[in-house]
């Protein structure tokens, strides 16, 4: 007897021809997102359920999926986006086969793809909140990631290896699924004023050694009998709160450190979740070595086989002139450079100081060029005739003393015009909050970090130490560039198991914040 081929099942088939027709793929009167993603999956599947056996059953890799979300809080995603009250209820009720398993085959795997989607390359596109952000995210074939989900012997597995692979990441997931806000006191803000220092009396003490109990930062074994002193054991506690916070150690409870204790612990687990979105942004290799600037933490470090060998404060653009984040190579470096200042920075920041003192551009080692590029003696020009519509001079600062780039610069050439560099105003690097440049960013102590650069190239120390004495521009290439990944992280967990935050300072939280917030389907 001939035996009949497989027919695929007639509904599945319909709803995939139809949404080639019409554009829509709708289940359960939902839109789903994923609709070409879903077309291409089930054509490759020659209609066949993904998610159901013979017997028109959930799957066990179906059952795993399911499970995966209902625990997607620990990743800071929303299990609404997949789908998950649907999806449970009716994995609750598999006693017996739906007539409705076709319409529940397309929603776990619309579930599949936003879920994959997101572990891959995360939820928010971050170019849609900040134009001033290039993101590296990870690419991969999802049709192919989400068929492979659907005969993974452990689902689990299948879905870890697409999460962020770095350590950090994953630091951070431990907290947030640790994260406890009913253990929290009260948190009613206190006063920024006055402050608080080691042997006074205050009441505001009470408040702080409950919240520093909370935060870990410190242990109280037995009732105090004067929990209004500031002891030494408060000041102990207090500085380390300081040190994760970005704060100056000082031990005095001033306003910065009366404002970092306000933050609520669900503000603070907000920011745990935003930075996890932010490493889904990046790409799965940082490079073996590299430097990474945190803009936010006013930092950098020099990575080298997953140690920091280096550790440098850092001075980044002001809040209007906003350092961008994107990652490139560091190809070469320039020694005793010049500095051919960008005309909006011209007309903005230099004009102003041309025209209040006429010695300004020669005092700082200036020379200034026509459009001919012929050189043009400033005392000649009538500076006060011009404005930011009609300044027809370029500026031109010489190596030495007062120059802006300092001693060194290091070239990673981008769209953005950014790079690294030295500064003569180092008194800066003293400030906790270091928003001062115009967008590039300066380092402190920078001979060190050419040093380390310029390993690979039989460059030494002393040899740069003499190209530098020598005040003369020489550029230096790369024998290997270097990777260079400025980012921007307002949390994150170190070495030691120690959450770390730093002050948003260009406001990039709130905005992440809701579009995370906000779900892609209704329940």
């Amino acid at each position: 007897m001939k035996t009949q081929p497989d027919v695929p099942p007639l509904n599945l088939h319909n709803h995939i021809e139809a949404s080639i027709a019409d554009q829509r793929l709708v289940v359960f009167g939902i839109p789903l997102l994923n609709q070409a993603a879903l077309q291409e999956f089930y054509v490759e599947r020659n209609f066949q359920p993904a998610w159901h056996d013979a017997n028109q059953r959930l799957t066990p890799q179906a059952l795993g999926l399911i499970d995966e979300i209902s625990r997607i809080g620990s990743e800071g995603l929303l299990p609404q986006d997949y789908h998950y009250k649907r999806l449970k209820n009716y994995a609750d009720q598999q006693a017996t086969a739906s007539p409705n398993y076709v319409e529940y085959d397309l929603l776990i795997s619309d579930a599949a793809f936003n879920l994959t989607r997101h572990l891959l390359m995360g939820k928010v596109d971050p170019e849609s909140i900040s134009t001033d952000w290039s993101a590296t995210r990870r690419q991969r074939d999802l049709v192919d990631v989400v068929e492979r989900l659907t005969n993974a012997r452990n689902v689990n597995e299948r879905l870890l290896v697409l999460r962020p692979r770095q350590v950090r990441y994953f630091r951070m997931r431990r907290f947030l699924e640790n994260f406890d806000l009913e253990k929290a006191p009260k948190w009613q803000a206190l006063a920024r004023h006055p402050s608080i220092r080691p042997n006074e009396y205050d009441r505001r003490l009470v408040a702080i050694r409950e919240r520093l109990v909370y935060w870990g930062d410190l242990n109280i074994a037995e009732p105090l009998a004067h929990p209004e002193f500031y002891d030494e054991e408060l000041v102990a506690a207090i500085e380390q709160f300081q040190a994760r916070h970005g704060l100056d150690t000082d031990g005095v409870i001033g306003p910065k450190t009366i404002d970092a204790l306000n933050v609520t612990p669900a503000e603070r687990r907000q920011t745990i979740i935003n930075n996890m979105e932010r490493w889904r942004w990046l790409a799965k290799d940082f490079g073996e070595k590299y430097v990474l600037v945190n803009i936010a933490g006013f930092e950098l470090k020099v990575i080298d086989r997953n140690e920091t060998v280096m550790r440098k404060p850092v001075i980044v653009g002001r809040d209007y002139r906003r350092t961008p984040v994107f990652s490139d190579h560091i190809r070469y470096i320039v020694f005793n450079p010049s500095w051919t200042v960008p005309f909006k920075l011209i007309v903005r920041d230099k004009l102003p100081d041309i025209q209040a003192d006429p010695d300004y551009l020669t005092r700082m080692g200036f020379t200034v060029y026509d459009h001919n590029q012929n050189p043009v003696d400033p005392a000649s020009v009538d500076w006060k005739k011009f404005n930011t519509r009609n300044f027809p001079y370029q500026l031109v600062q010489g190596p030495g003393p007062y120059n802006a780039l300092g001693q060194v610069k290091f070239m990673f050439p981008n769209a953005h015009d950014v790079y690294l560099h030295d500064t003569p105003s180092r008194e800066l690097f003293r400030k906790s909050d270091r928003a001062f440049s115009s967008g590039c960013v300066r380092v402190a102590e920078p001979l060190d970090l050419a040093a380390w650069l310029l390993k690979d190239n039989g460059l030494s120390r002393r040899q740069i130490d003499e190209i530098v004495a020598k005040g003369k521009l020489r550029t230096v290439f790369l024998k290997n560039p270097i990777p260079v990944h400025i980012e921007y992280w307002t949390a994150w967990a170190d070495s030691q198991d120690q959450l770390n935050f730093r002050n948003d300072i260009y406001e990039r939280d709130p905005p992440l914040a809701a579009a995370l917030a906000a779900p892609l389907y209704p329940e």
